[in-house]
This record gives structure tokens, sequence and C-alpha cells, in this order.
């Protein structure tokens, strides 16, 4: 483009607008994506959300993890929110709000990898690319999910892992292998990136010239021990605060046997099932990362990188493979390198293009069309990107759930109890726990393991019962839809579902919720509720302490109030 002539009839100095046209093209990408999220903001939890949410809230209050809030997660991802909720407030808008920030920076660390590998159009295409698809509902994108934390992480390690390899500096070094070890925190499976990582690193350490053997032992040693640092710092305040037996069983023990409970044979069906599904509306950009992945092996501008970046591909491949389970928001984990390799296969067919055409003015087109295909992505998520409301959004991506429901029932609870008040919820709903602001009775905040066929079942169905009798909760949520569950409500366990018929006599039904519609939800409250046969649409059920059990009085129905 030319620029303005001057009085003088002299050509103006190019502004930042001509100087740096993929900058603000990924600038408005990125603010565009940021609008879809803060509009979205409100977006009920889900229930990985309420996890980290509650088990956050409980670390800002002095609780560890693994206290009152069983997982076989690692505690990265709790200790995150904490740090967002601290900044942005104990909301679902505060956590979503931090998201945004994680994810535009994220976005951003790809913009300057992606100019170092190549140039800025790589950066830009890294950055809006990873940015676009890390906010489709089609990977629950939406939402708070650790594999976002895991991805902000790695994407840093990768950034300080390039200047290690160019500068050779210690510091940046170990700042790498430590980020490494961040990210292994925030989702174990990134631990097959990591492993990767260190390879990658001794291996071009061995290959530089100019340092003797032993700086080189020194280099990669510096690396490993980095990496491993942030598990050990993590195992040893675990033990300083009294919870690490509790931590192994869930994170080692049990983790164990959950990553074995679908066999090799099944791998095949759930990636045929959830694979299609996570890359439905972004399926251009996949091609073009798989473009980029044969085309890296041409060229003289990729010689010395392209086994750096096919090493990284090939382990954040790996990273949505444990357990075979194919999860959809697993398939963030792959997104910074499947956004690099898009760059790469821009970078080339950019190239290849402007070798061959004559025309200056068609020289842009490829990066022309590459903001046609993102113009495709906001197409294909228009309707809840642009029109639906958080709650019709959660209804339409999670179709069979009831997040907002939870919402509901948490107010209520928030509203008609003191602060020391304890609860127990029987499903695997621990949002509401952290929307009522109320400590649970037991650290069982799912009951999958309940009814999974593992050897911890029967010894966790008991203790879960132990802590629930022990500390006599004022509510109890028990939550009837099958999703919380994954099998019939109360689960396949005859146990429970004999104490929990003998249980419930001691608390009165005083409120809930059935499915009309997938738009419409009908609450019961008081003696209504009470009184309501019980319905195969029902999805939430609200029980209080009677009377005769020692608590506290039920409210009357003037009393009752949903909020």
């Amino acid at each position: 483009m030319l620029s303005p002539l001057t009085a003088a009839g002299t050509r103006s100095a190019p502004g930042w607008l001509q100087r740096f046209p993929g900058w603000w093209f990924t600038a408005a990408v990125l603010v565009a994506v940021a609008a879809v999220r803060l509009r979205l903001a409100d977006l009920p939890l889900e229930r990985d959300e309420g996890e980290y949410a509650y088990t956050g809230q409980l670390m800002l209050q002095g609780i560890p993890p693994y206290q009152l809030a069983y997982s076989m997660k690692f505690p990265g991802a709790a200790a995150m929110y904490a740090l967002v909720m601290a900044v942005f407030g104990q909301t679902p808008a505060g956590i979503h709000l931090g998201l945004i920030c994680l994810t535009t920076l994220t976005a951003l660390m790809l913009y300057w990898l992606g100019n170092k590998i190549l140039d800025p159009a790589a950066g830009m295409v890294a950055a809006t690319s990873y940015a676009v698809m890390a906010a489709t509902p089609d990977m629950m994108g939406l939402e708070g999910h650790a594999t976002h934390f895991a991805a902000f992480f790695v994407t840093g390690a990768m950034c300080l892992m390039w200047k290690a390899r160019q500068e050779f500096h210690w510091l940046q070094i170990a700042a790498s292998g430590f980020a490494f070890g961040l990210a292994i925190l925030m989702k174990q499976h990134e631990a097959l990136i990591a492993a990767w990582a260190l390879v990658a690193f001794a291996a071009a350490s061995f290959r530089r010239a100019g340092f003797s053997a032993g700086k080189r032992l020194a280099a990669v040693a510096t690396f490993g021990a980095a990496v491993i640092l942030p598990f050990a710092l993590c195992c040893l305040l675990l033990w300083m605060a009294g919870v690490f037996p509790k931590f192994w069983l869930w994170t080692v023990g049990y983790a164990r046997q959950y990553e074995t409970l679908h066999s090799v044979s099944q791998a095949g069906k759930w990636f045929g099932m959830r694979f299609p599904v996570a890359v439905s509306s972004t399926f251009c950009l996949w091609l073009l990362a798989i473009l980029g992945l044969m085309l890296i092996w041409f060229g003289d501008r990729f010689r010395g990188k392209r086994l750096w970046l096919a090493g990284f591909a090939g382990a954040s491949a790996l990273t949505v493979v444990p357990g075979f389970y194919f999860r959809l928001h697993y398939f963030l984990l792959v997104l910074p390198a499947v956004a690099l390799l898009a760059a790469c296969g821009m970078a080339a067919v950019n190239q290849h293009w402007r070798e061959r055409i004559g025309n200056p003015r068609l020289a842009h087109w490829p990066v022309i069309i590459y903001g046609l295909l993102l113009a495709a992505v906001f197409f294909n998520n228009r309707d809840i990107w642009l029109v639906q409301s958080p709650v019709s959004a959660s209804r339409a991506i999670y179709t069979a759930e009831s997040f907002p429901e939870a919402q509901t029932i948490a107010a209520f609870i928030r509203s008609n109890s003191p602060p020391d008040a304890r609860v127990a919820v029987l499903g695997s709903e621990p949002e509401i726990y952290f929307l009522a602001g109320r400590h649970s009775v037991t650290g069982y905040i799912y009951t999958y393991e309940l009814t999974e066929r593992q050897p911890f079942a029967r010894q966790m169905t008991l203790e879960m019962i132990r802590e629930v009798e022990t500390n006599a909760p004022e509510f109890v949520v028990f939550v009837e839809n099958p999703m919380s569950w994954d099998g019939p409500p109360g689960g396949h366990s005859s146990e429970f579902n004999s104490w929990w018929a003998t249980y419930r006599t001691q608390y009165d039904l005083i409120g809930l919720s059935q499915t009309v519609s997938p738009v419409e939800i009908r609450w019961i409250w008081g003696p209504a509720a009470a009184a309501q046969e019980h319905d195969a649409n029902t999805t939430l059920e609200l029980y209080r302490r009677n009377h005769l059990a020692g608590g506290p009085q039920s409210h009357t129905n003037e009393t009752i109030r949903a909020n």
C-alpha cells in the first residue's frame, strides 16, 4: 500500500498500521475473542470448574487440598483458581475473566514464538488460530478447564526453551524446565511433553559446539531438576499440611486404576466419537496444521526446526491418549502445537505464492484466505458466541446436564443457612459447594469413583457414608441426573442405595427441579415438593435436616425462597 504524500511531494514514513499489519490483525482477533468470552462470563460453572473453584476457595480460607475435597488431579489448577479468584472475585464471572487473561497471554506467547521461529505472519497465525480454537464450545473452551492452564505453562516453557536453545543461558534453562514442571501440576498428562522436552533439550545440548561435556551434562541436569522441582515442592507442602497420604492415594493409587478402566480395544471407538466433535467447527484450521506438518520437511527455512516442531506436536498428541477417554477438553492440550503447525503451513504457502506470483497486488492473498478461514470459524460458532445468553449457552453445550439448576440450589442454601452450615451433595456437582459458600461434610465431591469398577469403590463408598453420618449436614442435595453418576442415580452400589433409603428419613424434602423441556425447568418448593411423586424428569432434590433428627426445623412454605 502506498504511503500518503507529504506537501513537499515526498513519501511520509509508514505508520504503525502499515508497518505492523500482522500485529494489528492479531490484536483485533484477540479483542474479538475476548469480547465473546466476556459476553459469556456468567456462563454457569460446570463440574470440573466447580471442583477447582471449591478447592481454590478452601485454599483461600487456609484449608489445604485433599482435606475437604478429594481429587485424582494434582492441585495446580485449583491453586491457579485461588489466584484468579483473589484478583477477580469468587464468582463464575471472576473465574472467566481470569480465563480471558490466561488465554490471551497464551496467544501472545505463541505470537512471539511464531515470530522467532519464522516471521511476524507466522506469529499472527499461531496467536489467532490458538485464540479462536481455544474458545470453541466443541472443545469446551469457554470453561476454565485445567487444560487451559496446562497449555499456558507449556507455551511459556516452549518460549523459554527456544531462547535457551539459542543463547544457552542457565537461568533460561532452569526457568523452562520449571515451567514444564508447573504444567504437570496443572494436568498430569503434560508429563509426556516434559519428557519429550528433556530429550529434545539433551539432544540439542550434546550437538552444541564450543561447550565441554561437563557443561552439557550440567545443563541437561539443570533442566531435568527444574522439571521435577514443582512436584517436589508440592509434595513437601502437602506433607507439611498433613494431607500427603490422601494426595498420594488419590493422585497415584486411584488415578492408576482410573487410567485402566478403558481397554486399548476401546480406544478407536472413543477417539472416533470425540475427535470429530472437537474439530467440527475448526476443521479448516486443523487441515492447515496438517499441511504445516507436511511442509516443514521441505525448504531451508525449516532446517534445524522441523524435528523440534514435529516432536512437540507428537508429544502434544500423546497427552490426549492416557486412559483412552479422549474427553473434548483434552484436545485443548494439543492447541499450542496445532497453532504453531498452522503457522508453518501458512508461512510455507505464503512463501511459495510470493515466489511464483508476478503481481504484487496479489501477494497477500494467502493471508486474506486465512482471514476468511477465521471468519468461517466465527460463523460456525455464531449462535453460542454472539446470540445465546450464558444459561442458554450452557444448555446448548451440555444438553443433559444440570449446571444452571445448581446455581439455584446453591443460592437457596446460601440464603437460608448460616455461613458455618455444612452440606452434602450426593452426586458429582462440586460447583454447588463453591456457589453456596458452604463446606462439604465429606471429601467425596464426586461420586463417579463409587460407581466405577475399580478396587477402591467399596472402601470409598463406606468412607463417604461414614463422613456424612459423622458430620450431619444441614442440607443434602441428591442429584437425580444420571450424568452426575455416570449411570443410574445412586450408582450400582446396593450398600449406598440401602443406606440412602434409611438416612433420608432424617431429612425433609423442601425443593426439587424437573425438566419440562430442554429449555424449561420447573421448580417445586416447600410442602408441594414433599408431596410430589417421584418423577423421571427430576434432576435435583434438596433436603433439610428435620427437627426429629436433632437439627433445626425446616422452613415453612412462606420462608422458603429461591434466588
